[in-house]
């Protein structure tokens, strides 16, 4: 299993697609605040490790 993923999103300000890393042996479900790249709002994820160990973004939301 890799010690980091990346999952796609689409940043809910500027609506750019971006990508976040997410450790997958820390949690099954996880959730943490990050800027995003381009437009440096803070995002709140919610991030899900599947089965296979493949991160996906349940929710990419505004944290402000």
């Amino acid at each position: 299993m890799p010690l980091d993923a990346d999952a796609s999103y689409t940043c809910p300000y500027c609506g750019e697609t971006n990508y976040v890393g997410v450790d997958p042996l820390a949690a099954r479900r996880q959730s943490f605040i990050e800027d995003c790249p381009v437009c440096c709002s803070p995002i709140a994820f919610t991030v899900r490790i599947d089965g296979d160990g493949d991160a996906l973004v349940e929710q990419a939301e505004r944290a402000d």
